[in-house]
Parts: C-alpha cells; structure tokens; sequence
C-alpha cells in the first residue's frame, strides 16, 4: 500500500503547476501521484515527464465529474473522456482511472443498472484491453439530485448490490471516508466493511462540520456540501470527525487500497500544511 498526492485542488478552482507538484511529492517523501485530467491546464501535455523528473509515479487518472454517463441524454462524450483518461492511464503505466456516474432520481434501480451498464461498455471494453481498472468513487449529494438517498455511490449498501449486479470484475471502488461523511454515512467500521471486497483504491481527506463560530466567515473557507448534512470544511487528515486510525490500520490488515491518496480540497494558502499533517499522522498510524 503506497501513499500518493491528487492533483486536484478544490476542482482546478486553483492548482500548481507540475513542477510545484513535483516538488510537493519529494518534500513529503511521497513518489505516486493521481493526475487529474484537465487537458486546459498549462503543461498537461508533458506532466508525466515533469513528474517523472522528481522521481513521482502516475498511478491513477481521475476523469473528473465534468462529464457524467448517467446524466446527460447522449453520452457520448462523456465515454470518450473516460477512454481518453484509459488510454493516457495505460500509456503510462497507471493502473486506474477514476470516474463519477452521476444519478438521475427518477429512475428505479432495474433501469439505472441497465442504462449503466450499457453507456459503459465500451469504457469497460477498453480498459480490459489496456489493463486498467475502472473506479466509481463514493460521493455525497453535492447537486441535490438525490433526494431520496438512491444514488448507488452514496448509499454504500447500494453501491455493493449495484457492483454485484453489473458483474464487471474490473469495475471497482475508489473509497472516499470523507464523501461517505459529508452524506451523513459512518465510514468505518460500516461502509468500508460493507465495501471492502470491492475496494481497489482510497482518497483521504478528513472533514469538520462548518459553523462561523470556528471557522469564520464562510467565503474565507473552502467547503463541502450536501443536501440533507449540511456543509463541511475539509481538513487534513487526522484532525477532522473520521476515525482515520482505525480505518487505515484495517486497510493495511487487509491489503485492500493499492494506494492511498491525499485530497485537500482546501484554500491555496493552507494546502500544503494539510498535507504534511495529514500524511505526517498516516505514517504514525501505519508504523
């Protein structure tokens, strides 16, 4: 089990450029790194050699929610995103890409299995040919598009009978605890024993409920929000209300993430700060 940073900074509201993140990795003596396709980004094109220049690995391509199969009447390019992100995964020797469904309440769950299943076959198709997973990623209701609690990513128990159903072994999840608690769901022990024959992958942010009187004013932080829980301030790892101790020593027990990877989904100023807290407690934890 490797630790590895995202390349994401609060949905590319922000970030630093590949050198910067390059030189992130090494000050945290951390070699993986989750590209984060934003083609529009300067430098994109080269990142994998700027990357590899500070000795960090490309071991997963998040495809972003920008374009979700499940939501849009053709989707077509939302597929073509997610084989774009396959191929740039395979060409570079990571092992898995990323991806967000989307959910459309009005659907019961017969037909959003067989819509799913249909809009990614090919996705599916390619990445068996290219040797790379497919990850759905536990979410919150971050839209309001949920309002019944039957999105098959939220609801963990969902998740596990939706991946049963669709029986496509290279299909997998990517567990977020922090997701899993912004929608009101106890990450461990009860979702990551529900899902951990299916899980593949991690992303690790922790989360603090927000309130003014702790945090000050809501436009000077960066935060999360669901529907029906309310809104949340990401904060490193260890610090916030997820039991990261107990829920990283059973992973490494049982072997189940090949990699853990750090979010902070936070302000500029502090980002850098929640990661060496965040990844400075993991390595206590695992020791």
């Amino acid at each position: 089990m490797r630790l590895a940073l995202s390349a994401d900074s609060s949905w590319n509201r922000w970030h630093p450029s590949y050198d910067e993140l390059g030189r992130r990795c090494s000050s945290l003596a951390i070699d993986a790194l989750e590209l984060v396709y934003y083609p529009e980004n300067d430098g994109f094109d080269t990142a994998p050699e700027t990357l590899a220049s500070y000795g960090v690995d490309i071991v997963c391509v998040n495809a972003t929610a920008k374009l979700r199969l499940m939501t849009s009447p053709d989707p077509g390019p939302a597929q073509e995103n997610i084989l774009r992100c396959v191929d740039l995964a395979a060409d570079h020797g990571a092992e898995f890409v990323v991806l967000y469904p989307g959910h459309v309440a009005r659907q019961k769950p017969k037909e959003r299995l067989e819509v799913f299943r249909r809009r990614i076959e090919p996705c599916v198709e390619r990445a068996l040919e290219r040797g790379v997973t497919l990850l759905l990623e536990n979410h919150f209701d971050l839209r309001g598009e949920d309002p019944h609690y039957t999105d098959v990513v939220r609801d963990p128990e969902l998740t596990a009978v939706f991946l049963d159903a669709l029986g496509a072994p290279n299909v997998r999840v990517n567990f977020d605890a922090g997701n899993l608690y912004a929608a009101g769901i106890e990450p461990w022990p009860y979702a990551y024993r529900l899902l951990r024959d299916y899980i593949s992958y991690a992303h690790l942010k922790d989360m603090a409920f927000y309130t003014e009187l702790l945090h000050g004013p809501l436009e000077e932080n960066e935060t999360l929000s669901d529907s029906k829980t309310g809104t949340f301030v990401p904060v490193a790892v260890g610090d916030g209300g997820i039991n990261y101790a107990g829920l990283v020593r059973e992973m490494a027990e049982d072997g189940t993430a090949r990699f853990l990877t750090f979010e902070d989904h936070s302000l500029e100023a502090r980002a850098d700060e929640i990661y060496r807290r965040g990844v400075d407690y993991v390595r206590r934890v695992l020791a």
